[in-house]
C-alpha cells in the first residue's frame, strides 16, 4: 500500500445480522479497525478533505468513500461514522432512487446468498456458458483473455475473478450477460422485486446524509459496467440524470464524482467539469501523477490485509 499520499479509502459491502455475509463484504468491527489504522491526525472529514482538494492544500490525508447506493452502508457503517465524529463522501447511482433495479447488484445478492461459496457460482455460470448459444463467442474471446495481465490493477481479485468479468465485459457485454444471468435467476425461481428489498437507500436517506454533512456525490444514473465504451451523448445523459437527481435531494450543487468500474475517459472529464464537478476519485492507487478528477482510492481489502499482516 502507498500511506503517503493524499486518498480515499474505497468501501462497499457491510455484512451483519440483517446484511448478508459475502465476496469483499466488511463488518463494522473491520471498519473501526480501518479507522483507528489511520488515526485522527490523517484521516478526515469528507467536507475538509474536500475543500483541501479544490484549495490544492493536501498533504497526506484520507477520507473515507462508500459507493452504490448501499442501504448496509448506511444501517452498519454510519453508526460507527458518528461515533467517531467523521462524515465521509457517498458516491450514488441515482437509478434506484426512482424504483429500477441495478441488476448487477442483484446479481451480487444472488451469487452470495444463493450458492455455498462464490467458486461453486462461477462452477455454474461457467457451465452454463458452455452449454449455451454463447458458448463458441465465448470460447474464441477467451483466446485474448491473458490472467496476469487482465485488470492487474485490483490485486485483490482472484483467477477466476477476471476471468469472470472478462466473459462478462469482454466476451459478452451487457445484453447478452443479462440473458444468461436471466436464466440462472429463472431456474432458481428468483423474484427480483422481493429479493432487492434489503439492497438500496431511498430518497430519505440521501436526503439525512446531506443533512447530517455528508457529501453526496456522482456515480451515474445506471452504473454501467463499462461507462467509457459508451458514446459521449450516453455519458452526457447519464451524469446529467445523476446530477439532477441528486443536487435537488442533498439541496446542493454536487462537485465530486467517482467513476463507476473506474470506467472513464477524456469524454468522461470533459461532460463531468461542464457539470461543475470539482473532485474525482478513481478505484485504485495506479496513478502516480493525476487530474483533480482522478484522486486514487485504497480498497479495504488491501487495508485490512496490511492490519492483519
Amino acid at each position: 500500500m502507498n500511506v503517503g499520499i493524499p486518498h480515499g479509502i474505497m468501501l462497499h459491502h457491510f455484512s451483519s445480522e440483517k446484511h448478508i455475509t459475502g465476496q469483499g463484504a466488511i463488518t463494522g468491527e473491520e471498519l473501526k479497525s480501518i479507522i483507528k489504522f489511520y488515526g485522527k491526525n490523517r484521516l478526515v472529514s469528507a467536507n475538509t478533505w474536500l475543500e483541501k482538494a479544490k484549495n490544492n492544500t493536501l498533504n497526506d490525508e484520507i477520507c473515507l468513500t462508500f459507493d452504490d447506493a448501499l442501504l448496509s452502508q448506511y444501517e452498519v457503517a454510519l453508526p460507527i461514522l458518528e461515533s467517531y465524529g467523521l462524515t465521509a463522501f457517498w458516491f450514488i447511482y441515482s437509478s434506484v432512487l426512482e424504483g429500477q433495479y441495478e441488476i448487477l447488484e442483484i446479481y451480487r445478492k444472488y451469487r452470495t446468498s444463493c450458492f455455498p461459496t462464490i467458486t461453486d457460482f462461477y462452477n455454474a455460470f461457467f457451465k452454463l456458458i458452455s452449454e449455451s448459444k454463447f458458448s463458441a463467442s465465448v470460447s474464441k474471446s477467451l483466446r485474448n483473455y491473458n490472467k496476469n495481465s487482465y485488470l492487474k490493477q485490483f490485486s485483490f481479485y482472484s483467477d477466476d475473478d477476471r476471468k469472470f468479468r472478462y466473459i462478462r465485459d469482454v466476451s459478452l457485454g451487457t445484453k447478452s450477460y443479462t440473458e444468461a444471468m436471466a436464466l440462472m435467476l429463472k431456474k432458481d425461481g428468483i423474484d427480483i422485486s422481493k429479493f432487492s428489498e434489503d439492497l438500496w437507500l431511498n430518497k430519505e436517506h440521501v436526503v439525512q446524509l446531506a443533512e447530517k454533512g455528508h457529501v453526496i456525490g456522482l456515480h451515474s444514473h445506471t452504473h454501467p459496467t463499462a461507462l467509457s465504451q459508451l458514446p459521449a451523448s450516453i455519458q452526457e445523459d447519464e451524469y446529467k440524470k445523476n446530477n439532477q437527481v441528486l443536487s435537488k435531494l442533498a439541496n446542493t450543487k454536487i462537485s465530486t464524482v467517482a467513476h463507476p468500474n473506474n470506467s472513464y475517459n477524456q469524454n468522461t472529464l470533459q461532460i463531468l467539469e461542464n457539470l461543475g464537478v470539482k473532485v474525482g476519485f478513481c478505484s485504485n492507487m495506479s496513478k502516480s501523477e493525476h487530474s483533480s478528477l482522478e484522486f486514487p482510492r485504497e480498497d479495504h481489502s488491501n487495508i485490512i490485509k496490511a492490519i492483519t499482516k
